[in-house]
């Protein structure tokens, strides 16, 4: 039985990367920028957005200069109605600037997610291979806001916030220059005070957004591994782990908290000195006549506005700092690099495989496969053997050209593999992983999944091929069964056989099989191996194999023992001339 730390990795301990800093990476803004290009933004949405909202600051600033004559005694019913009509004028504003912004945020959002979808499905495997699979979709899907928070929350509030402070300034300082310098004396304070939250902010939310994603990552194995922690009986364990990052979580919640409390305390403060600072030299001035009454309450009622504003401001500007966090991941995966998909087209693929001197590692100092030289022959089963680990499935994998070689190349019938345009040689392999991945669905679709135009008869002999025909039927919904998430409503030889039928109903010229007997007792197999045979008529079969039954179905043998091709030949060659072969078959 295997280890549970295996299965359910321990959960890391808390490090100096858990407590608060306020030193952020190098570079971010010119990533968050760049970043910010490559979406497709709905242009005409955010021009209307940004009218609109522009329209309603500056009916607002006629509302309170309104307001204050009002205030300052004059009662005449032209400032009446002009009060009244900015008044509904504002209402209906209000109402569109919503409107505009919530169809903009929903376009953002779609247009964001269909375009990571893209670049996703265009990245090399080695940045699957690098990522949490788990904590991936987690940071994706919680991250993909994090344009539209960008534009919605950041972008376009503070362009309104700054364009409301230059227009609100230049009034208030056609009333007194004095009063004006003290607001403005006060700014450079406030954006100080701003700029060290917003670096705080941004760093509790990359250790919290961090955290979630780790939390995710192992409710998602432990879900799928109950029946492990249950069979261990570590159920408590499992527990005190999830309880060790919530509790984690709980002190970051906490720091937030007071970060948040000590902010507002902060800008309360400030805003105080600074009314006071105001109201003295207001009442002065006015007391000496220097200014009127009107000046004065106009004035002040401008001075809230501009005070707001400002504070607007770095409440923006502590908003990006949270958005950043999430807009990075974004980043990360926008800047990633993609395949070369670029190439000629091969609408045929035939000939012989061949694999010169070649070689790969997936960490530069761990070479997995090491200067590899073999031939998958046209028209044959080729059987790549070798122990766990010496390199088989990663060759299978440069075959079909998910990771690229660090040297050497892969020709067919002569080819470099490298000529081709990736989506059209992909097209030409089929591969059966040795945990056949199955999608929620029907068998139907599972079946026919990359296969279009499939007919009734045409799926049915396949699934008669692989084997799965008998237990299909047996099935109260025959071929419209839903299967569970990978299938889990199926035995292991099932969903490898529906994997099998798949690949059989493929018309890929070149068929993979990884372990293709792994999840089948005695009697299946012996099966599997009269279905590889009838299969592999005028086709190139590559099987990956440990089973001495599955041989008897292969033409030729490649082993391959330390990440080294040991021996190659038709069978008989190779049972006569490799000594892992004849251990392999019992000394025989």
């Amino acid at each position: 039985m295997q280890d549970l730390n295996q299965i359910l990795p321990p959960v890391k301990e808390e490090t100096d990367s858990d407590k608060l800093s306020v030193h952020t990476k190098k570079g971010i803004w010119k990533r968050f920028i760049r970043m910010l290009l490559k979406c497709r933004l709905p242009w005409i949405w955010l021009t209307a957005y940004i009218i609109l909202d522009f329209s309603t600051i500056n009916f607002g600033l006629n509302e309170t200069d309104y307001t204050a004559q009002l205030f300052s005694g004059d009662t005449s019913p032209e400032l009446l109605a002009k009060l009244i009509g900015i008044l509904v004028l504002n209402l209906l504003l209000s109402d569109a600037v919503l409107f505009v912004r919530m169809v903009t945020e929903a376009k953002i959002n779609r247009n964001m997610r269909e375009l990571l979808l893209e670049k996703i499905m265009k990245l090399p495997m080695k940045w699957f291979k690098d990522e949490n699979p788990r904590e991936a979709v987690y940071r994706i899907l919680r991250n993909a806001q994090a344009v539209d928070n960008t534009i919605i929350l950041f972008v376009l509030p503070i362009a309104a916030a700054l364009y409301k402070s230059v227009s609100i300034f230049g009034r208030i300082f056609s009333y007194d220059w004095r009063l004006s310098i003290i607001l403005v004396a006060f700014i450079p304070v406030q954006l100080l005070m701003g700029f060290l939250f917003g670096r705080i902010n941004y760093s509790l939310n990359e250790k919290e957004s961090g955290l979630k994603a780790e939390l995710m990552r192992r409710l998602a194995e432990l879900a799928a591994n109950i029946p492990v922690a249950k069979a261990f009986a570590k159920e408590n364990k499992e527990t005190e782990n999830g309880s060790e990052l919530t509790e984690r979580l709980y002190r970051l919640d906490i720091k937030g908290s007071w970060i948040s409390q000590f902010m507002d305390l902060s800008e309360t403060a400030s805003s105080l000195v600074q009314s006071l600072i105001m109201v003295t030299v207001g009442y002065f001035l006015l007391k000496n006549s220097e200014i009127t009454t009107r000046a004065w309450v106009t004035f002040f009622m401008f001075s809230s506005l501009f005070t707001n504003a400002v504070f607007e401001l770095l409440m923006y500007w502590n908003n990006v700092k949270l958005i950043q966090g999430g807009a990075e991941r974004i980043a990360d995966i926008m800047d990633a690099e993609e395949e070369d998909r670029s190439g000629k087209e091969c609408p045929r693929l035939e000939g012989d495989i061949a694999v010169s001197h070649l070689s790969f590692s997936y960490d530069k100092d761990k070479p997995v496969l090491k200067d590899v030289s073999c031939t998958f022959k046209d028209g044959c089963v080729t059987a790549l053997l070798g122990v766990s680990g010496c390199g088989k499935t990663t060759l299978s994998s440069l075959l079909m050209r998910l990771y690229e070689p660090d040297h050497g190349e892969i020709s067919v019938d002569g080819t470099n593999v490298k000529e081709f345009a990736l989506p059209a040689y992909r097209r030409h392999f089929v591969a059966v992983s040795q945990n056949p991945m199955l999608f929620s669905g029907t068998i139907r679709e599972n079946v026919c999944y990359g296969n279009k135009g499939v007919d009734d008869a045409a799926l049915k002999a396949a699934l008669e091929k692989a084997g799965a025909m008998e237990f299909v039927s047996s099935l109260p919904d025959g071929l419209e069964t839903m299967l569970e998430e990978y299938g889990d409503n199926l035995s292991g030889g099932q969903k490898q056989r529906i994997a099998l039928a798949r690949a059989l109903l493929s018309d890929a010229h070149y068929i993979i099989l990884d372990e293709p007997a792994a999840s089948m007792d005695a009697i299946a197999v012996g099966e599997l191996t009269k279905i590889l045979k009838d299969s592999a008529e005028n086709r190139c079969m590559i099987i990956i194999a440990h089973d001495k039954p599955i041989l008897s179905a292969c033409d030729r043998i490649i082993v391959i023992e330390e990440g080294k091709v040991s021996c190659e030949g038709t069978r008989d060659e190779v049972f006569a001339n490799s000594s892992f072969v004849r251990e392999m078959r019992g000394g025989v």
